[in-house]
């Protein structure tokens, strides 16, 4: 009796531990739904802004005008809901979820394996969150749906290939490579493969012959090497390098595009080939599940077996996402200072600098232009982390695809940010960003025909057509432009010549020397941006050039803590040579806490007499590393 209730409750404990091994699925799915809309939602974001889709015949004409054009056109419409983070990522998740329940229905699988399902669900997952600073290079309209839009496809045409018998199977591959090569590109090639694996596996699972079975692997495969070829003489958007591989990012995942970068410390992130194992693992997962097929009936069944499966399936899910999930701290806190400064939070910009402590040169700048939006640069600039990171990319990666044409607006060069705003658009394709951008320089700049232009491109798109019409009120009224509060800083920086010259893609290094000459009308504004740039460069001439305007102009009553700290930095330095103040100017214009910090900062410096400058920083970093001493 008593082996008849332990065996009772051993049972029902098993069944109680399978029921929850089965909510596994749905428990992924939601946390990877708060993930994205939370965690991630600035990139999701920023993935909408770097895609465009318009409600008009000619975007429609212009993706189907090249293969895959479909895919992009159908992925495009969904990227764009990205606007609101987390719908975007609902709908995407969904999508992972209707490949997951497809697989598991379509495959048969049985409920010890049923978690087998997951494995092309995390490959699509790995081939986006390992994307990085891809999002600005990528020239595919609507990537992040496109491997996911292409597989749910091929499932439904494997659900129909399934109930269809003899040669019109054959048929069936014929017409799904000729009709799918245009509309999906190479997915349409793999999955014509894929029917012919299947065919085969089905027909050794049912003990029958292969020839017919083989006959349609053959048929693929000719007709998979045919039909590009066809196509070839049909599309003027397609070289014979790609045309196997149009709809996959080969022709941004291909060394000779990758620029031979010096890295400090290498991690697998600068490996292109890193790029292409998510694609391959994905191939690879449906060339399993169709074998799986052939040997369903004599698989292993039991809850030990599911056990092995469910533990193999969470270890690969913990691995994939482990070492494909871009988990780049800069690269997020990048992403959500862009969304803030379009939002015009300048706080929140300048807060996020102070998440990282070794940021990238565009966190910086971001934060620097956020100050002196608050108008506390001369107080606060250099008590954040300061740096210049090296990025986790393969290539070489340039201010002016991802923060530049912002920095360059902000600092009132107009041109410059419609220079590369049109650059950018050529290279890689109109994107809403490039538009946004290209209005507000072009209504700064005057004209304002070209920025109507625009703005009606903006008007047939689902979320920023509000946008486009607030910016449109400015062409018919031009004098509320300079009654916004958004355009008071470019506007006060715009005081030259706005002309083009050459800034080999250095943002910072272009912006830094222009600030180095001051024009005669000069903006208050203008001068002190051309101090701060001095302190930034270290640049002793500069500086007391610079500073002299900036007594007369802005006539400070006390300087900025900064300021201060440069003044007696530069004096220390300079030992009377070319400079001399009276001591009435110092107390005047600088703290007794600054000069007693100064002082004790010095005497700190000569107990580590001989020792190089990085050797010498951790000692003083908790004390003064909030100081343009320690910088």
């Amino acid at each position: 009796m008593a082996k008849t209730i332990n065996k009772k409750n051993n049972t029902f404990g098993t069944d109680v531990v399978f029921k929850h091994l089965n909510l596994l699925p749905p428990l992924f799915f939601v946390g990877l739904w708060i993930v994205l809309s939370t965690y991630e939602s600035a990139l999701l974001f920023r993935i909408n802004e770097l895609s465009v889709f318009l409600f008009d015949d000619l975007f429609f004409e212009e993706m189907m005008s090249k293969p895959a054009g479909f895919l992009h056109y159908i992925s495009s419409f969904f990227v764009q809901f990205f606007y609101y983070p987390a719908l975007g990522a609902a709908i995407y998740v969904a999508m992972l979820y209707a490949v997951y329940r497809l697989v598991v229905k379509l495959f048969d699988l049985p409920q010890n394996y049923r978690l087998l399902a997951m494995l092309p669900v995390l490959a699509l997952l790995a081939s986006n969150t390992q994307m990085g600073y891809w999002i600005y290079y990528l020239k595919q309209p609507g990537y992040w749906y496109m491997a996911v839009l292409a597989t749910i496809l091929f499932l439904l045409a494997l659900w129909c290939f399934k109930y269809l018998n003899g040669g019109l199977r054959i048929l069936f591959v014929v017409v799904w490579c000729f009709v799918g090569y245009p509309l999906i590109g190479a997915y349409s090639l793999v999955s014509a493969l894929l029917f012919g694996v299947y065919s085969i596996a089905e027909a050794v699972a049912a003990r029958k012959k292969l020839y017919l079975p083989l006959s349609v692997f053959l048929v693929s495969a000719v007709v998979v090497a045919v039909v590009p070829q066809i196509y070839y003489k049909c599309y003027a958007t397609v070289c014979t390098e790609y045309l196997y591989f149009v709809g996959l990012p080969v022709t941004q995942w291909a060394n000779y595009v990758v620029a031979k970068v010096e890295h400090e410390t290498f991690s697998y992130w600068h490996s292109i080939i890193t790029y292409w194992i998510p694609f391959l693992l994905l191939l690879l997962s449906f060339v399993g599940l169709c074998l799986l097929v052939a040997v369903r009936e004599k698989l292993p069944v039991g809850k030990r077996t599911e056990y092995i499966v469910t533990a193999s399936v969470v270890l690969y899910a913990v691995l994939l996402i482990w070492v494909f999930w871009y988990n780049d701290t800069n690269f997020r806190i990048e992403n959500k200072q862009n969304n803030a400064m379009w939002e015009c939070k300048w706080r929140d910009v300048a807060d996020y600098a102070r998440d990282t402590e070794k940021p990238t040169r565009q966190i910086v700048m971001n934060k620097n232009i956020a100050l002196f939006k608050l108008g506390v640069a001369g107080n606060e600039m250099f008590t954040y982390p300061d740096g210049s990171s090296d990025i986790l990319a393969p290539m070489a990666v340039h201010l002016t695809q991802t923060g530049g044409i912002m920095s360059y607006f902000q600092y009132g060069k107009f041109n410059f940010s419609y220079r590369w705003c049109m650059e950018n658009a050529v290279e890689y394709g109109w994107r809403i960003e490039y538009l946004k951008h290209a209005v507000r320089a072009m209504l700064l700049s005057g004209e304002n025909r070209l920025a109507q232009r625009y703005i009606d491109v903006l008007k047939r798109t689902m979320f920023y057509r509000g946008w486009a019409k607030d910016m449109e009120k400015y062409i018919s009224n031009p004098e509320l432009i300079e009654k916004t509060n958004e355009f008071s800083m470019p506007l006060q920086l715009a005081c030259y010549p706005d002309e083009l010259s050459v800034d080999e893609s250095f943002v910072e290094a272009y912006l830094t020397n222009e600030f180095k000459s001051i024009p005669n009308d000069a903006t208050p504004l203008y001068i002190e941006v051309a101090l701060a740039t001095s302190l930034v460069r270290k640049d002793q001439k500069i500086f007391w050039y610079i500073f002299d305007r900036y007594l007369k102009v802005c006539n400070p009553v006390r300087l900025p803590k900064c300021y201060q700290e440069a003044l007696l930095m530069f004096l220390n330095i300079d030992k009377g040579n070319t400079v001399t103040v009276s001591p009435e100017f110092i107390d005047r214009y600088v703290s007794k806490s600054v000069q007693r910090k100064l002082e004790a900062f010095v005497a700190k410096t000569k107990k580590y007499k001989g020792m190089k400058e990085e050797e010498m920083a951790p000692y003083f970093k908790k004390e003064y590393g909030d100081t343009y001493f320690y910088f």
